[in-house]
């Protein structure tokens, strides 16, 4: 009997891939990993995340989501060359056949979901002022982390199930010399007791994302919401 090859744990394998994009890639080019896991502490997915930045900031981005044996499940491509806090993006579910985001057509921001082959739904985004789709609210939080100290500050998030944006208020849960978390919730009062918040934790010194907890985008199997913690690991730990 021919014996089975070693196994390797998936995130070794994972972590190879992360060094091959990271050292691959241009001098502007990051890479770095998040660990999704769910409330039984079991990893659920992976993901990847490739941001290539230049001279003015963030340009584009590259986020991928694996399951726990590597395959690919899902994608969300952005690009930030209009807006870094408005980008356009796809976002495709490979799993369900479902696919969301924002464009730019015919001189304006247009909002859009579908799934499978039924006919896609659009609508375009009234105002695209103190609005923030996809990534671009994480980019505007780290170069504005001081703004976490404060409460109710509202971020507009474009939400493409919905077709529209809604208003999400930012509260302040503990901050040190180091890290700063807060919570962001609907500010509606009556949504507000059905919708989930998120927890964001953020390392002060380098500007980057610790931690998040909240609703995936990636939903289960089944095709559930579910909550996960998710931890990021980066390249100089």
């Amino acid at each position: 009997m021919t014996p089975s090859p070693p196994t390797i744990p998936s995130w070794r394998l994972l972590w190879l891939a992360f060094t091959l994009i990271a050292g691959s890639a241009g001098a502007t080019d990051t890479a770095y990993l998040g660990e999704a896991r769910d409330e039984k502490g079991d990893l659920v997915y992976t993901e990847r995340h490739t941001v290539r930045s230049g001279a003015q900031g963030v340009v584009d981005s590259l986020t991928e989501y694996l399951a726990p044996d590597g395959s690919l499940i899902a994608t969300l491509r952005s690009d930030y060359s209009r807006s870094v806090a408005l980008p356009t993006y796809v976002f495709e579910d490979l799993r369900r056949d479902y696919r969301e985001g924002l464009r730019w057509q015919d001189g304006g921001y247009l909002v859009f979901h579908q799934t499978g082959s039924a006919p896609e739904k659009t609508a375009p985004l009234r105002r695209d002022s103190g609005v923030f789709s996809c990534q671009g609210w994480h980019y505007y939080l780290i170069d504005n982390l001081g703004l976490l100290e404060k409460d109710n500050i509202t971020l507009n998030l474009v939400l493409p199930s919905e077709l529209r944006p809604y208003a999400f208020v930012v509260k302040r849960l503990a901050a040190d010399q180091s890290r700063i978390s807060a919570e962001l919730s609907l500010r509606n009062w009556l949504l507000r007791q059905f919708a989930p918040k998120m927890l964001l934790e953020y390392d002060r010194e380098k500007r980057r994302l610790l931690e998040f907890r909240g609703v995936s985008n990636i939903q289960t199997k089944t095709g559930e919401r579910q909550e996960v913690t998710i931890r990021y690991k980066y390249a100089d730990e």
